[in-house]
This record gives C-alpha cells, sequence and structure tokens, in this order.
C-alpha cells in the first residue's frame, strides 16, 4: 500500500502562475515548528496504525512538504526535512526554484531530501509572462541544484501542459535534457476544487452530468474519488484538509493536536459522498470525469467502449477504497451505506 501525505509549510508564494488560483485562498500563512512536530507524531502514529492494519502486506508513506505555496519560504525546511527523515519516512518536496539559491540548495541536501519537483514548464520570456519570476535566475539555480544533487536527491522537472500542446512538453524536455535533467512529471491542468475556472470544466451547466451519476450509481455502486485517502493533507494552520483540490480550504476536518489521520475518514468519506463543496466543482471527482467522458463521446472524440471502460474502471476503483478503508478502520463501510437517498442531478444550462 502507497501512501503521501502533504504537509503544507506555507500557502504563501513568490510565484503568481495563472494556472493556480492564489487570490482565491482564504488566509496565507507560515506552519510553526510546533505544527510541523505534531504533524510528524500524527504521521508516525498513521503509520503504525496501517502496518497493523494490513500486516503482513508492506506499507510505503512518503511526506511531501509542499502544500499549495513554496516551501523554502519558511526558514524551518531545512529542519523539517531533517525530521521527516528522522522518523523514518522518505521525504520529498516540491518548489518552483526561484529562491533555491547555493545555501537553501546545501541546506536540504545536507538535511536529506530524497526528490525534489521543480515546477518550471516553460523558458525565457514566456516562463516571466506565466510565473512572473526571473528565468535566468531560476534556471541556473535548478542546473546548480541538480549538479549537487548527484545520486544523493532525485531531481524532477514537473511540466503542467497549461498550452495543451505535446509538442511543447517535448521541446522542454529536450531543453532540460540538454542540461542533464531527464526526469519529468506531466500534469494536465487541474480546476483546483473549482476554484480556477476552466470552461469545459463547469459540470453543473452540462445535460452529461446526470447520465454520469446515473451510470457510476448502477446497482447502488458509490463512486468514490481516492485522493483524500492516498493523499492526505495537513495545512499550515494545522488543519487537517479533505485534499490538496480545497484550495479555499472550505474543508476543514480538524486539527492535528485533536485528531488523528483516522479519526477524520468518517467526515472525509461524508463530504465525498455528498460531493459537497470542493468534490462537485472538482475534475478529479469520479462523477465530473465520467461527465468529461460522456461529452467528448458526445463530440465524437471518443467511443463508446472507452467510456464504458473508464465508467467500469472508476466503480472498481471505488470498491477497492471502500474495501481498504474498512480495513484501515473498520465500520467504513456502514458510512458508505448510509449514504442519503440519491439525489437526481439536473444541470442548469445556461440559455444562449
Amino acid at each position: 500500500m502507497h501512501f503521501s501525505i502533504d504537509l503544507e509549510l506555507t500557502n504563501r508564494c513568490n510565484a503568481s502562475c495563472h494556472f493556480c488560483p492564489r487570490d482565491r485562498t482564504p488566509h496565507q500563512g507560515l506552519m510553526s515548528p510546533e505544527t510541523f512536530e505534531q504533524s510528524i507524531r500524527r504521521a508516525v502514529e498513521y503509520r503504525e496504525q496501517v502496518e497493523a492494519a494490513f500486516a503482513p502486506e508492506p506499507v510505503d508513506i512518503v511526506i511531501s512538504l509542499c502544500g499549495l505555496g513554496e516551501p523554502l519560504l519558511n526558514k524551518h525546511t531545512p529542519d523539517f526535512v531533517r525530521q521527516v527523515r528522522a522518523a523514518g519516512f522518505r521525504c520529498s518536496l516540491s518548489s518552483n526554484g526561484a529562491i533555491l539559491d547555493e545555501r537553501r540548495s546545501r541546506a536540504i541536501l545536507d538535511a536529506g531530501v530524497q526528490a525534489v519537483y521543480l515546477n518550471i514548464g516553460d523558458i525565457d520570456e514566456a516562463y516571466e509572462e506565466v510565473y512572473k519570476l526571473p528565468f535566468e535566475k531560476t534556471r541556473d539555480n535548478i542546473v546548480r541544484f541538480h549538479e549537487m544533487a548527484g545520486d544523493q536527491c532525485d531531481v524532477y522537472i514537473v511540466l503542467v501542459n497549461y498550452r495543451a500542446d505535446a509538442d511543447h512538453l517535448a521541446a522542454m524536455r529536450a531543453y532540460w535534457g540538454q542540461y542533464g535533467i531527464e526526469t519529468f512529471q506531466e500534469f494536465e491542468i487541474i480546476n483546483r476544487g473549482g476554484s480556477l475556472f476552466v470552461d469545459h470544466m463547469q459540470y453543473e451547466r452540462f445535460p452529461e452530468l446526470a447520465e454520469a451519476d446515473r451510470l457510476l450509481r448502477a446497482d447502488d455502486e458509490v463512486p468514490l474519488c481516492g485522493a483524500p485517502y492516498a493523499y492526505m493533507f495537513v495545512g499550515y494552520d494545522a488543519n487537517y484538509y479533505l485534499c490538496c483540490s480545497d484550495w479555499e480550504k472550505k474543508a476543514p476536518l480538524g486539527s492535528v493536536f485533536d485528531a488523528s489521520f483516522l479519526d477524520v475518514t468518517a467526515d472525509k468519506l461524508r463530504h465525498t459522498i455528498d460531493r459537497q463543496a470542493v468534490c462537485k466543482t472538482c475534475n478529479l471527482d469520479p462523477i465530473n470525469k465520467a461527465t468529461e467522458a460522456l461529452q467528448e463521446l458526445e463530440a465524437g472524440s471518443t467511443d463508446r467502449a472507452s467510456v464504458d471502460g473508464l465508467i467500469e474502471g472508476i466503480r472498481a476503483q471505488s470498491r477497492s477504497i471502500a474495501d481498504a478503508l474498512e480495513v484501515m478502520q473498520p465500520g467504513s463501510k456502514s458510512v458508505i451505506l448510509e449514504q442519503p437517498v440519491k439525489r437526481r442531478l439536473i444541470p442548469v444550462v445556461a440559455e444562449a
């Protein structure tokens, strides 16, 4: 079993990417050392619980230092990396690289960071237009860090396909390849739980939404998103949040000082089953994924067999999620079975 715990060292950022709706964050701050230490205690507690639940199957947990901001803005980041490693977890960190100077690079490498993901999906003037950061300085930081990391730390370039252009992604891979960086993570645009306006992700207005709901709930199935359980999230303010798509922090689930990761599982389930705030507008939501597929079918850009395969895949994944949750916390399935009476989804289609 593989899990990721994302500890938000800050939700402040020195970049202003147009695919990050930073103006929608209701409050911003830095994670304190006290909150971080308690979060690590909760992570250790969680590891013990899931290892006992799934034994003898091995459990792999990585702690990601990221959240919704630039973690290097938190002066305690090297010490936080050190604490993660001392607790026996793998440690990764995400950054835009703009302030990853030699001093910070040496500090996090000496602390034991094992993987760094650098979001820099363009070059030259185009980069500066998108990120509002100086390109040459950022590039030099990344090249130097890659050289310093050697075999000690994996370095990935994160490419967000904000242009929807495969040729551009290929050009970016070639560009960084000339500096010896050949490991990449590529992502499509996501709508940050609905906080970022993306025209084709305005699900409530599409007639296919009701059909997607019907298909996924056939035979009393309950569609479940795995993100809140596989990728757990602790905000800088010590609150558990539903997942990293909760950009506006609409779904706080309690503090790490008062509850464990497993304690908030039932609330996560109720939230995702009811498709409350965040879920109902998020492009990661299973019903919304199916809605997009049905739209593509209507437009002729996919075929029925592909849509049917997606539907069955979502249903099978939902069953697997439910089974895993029941193992970790007996009684979870009863929460699923207590779901409210199905509501008929009637999309609101704006008149021309």
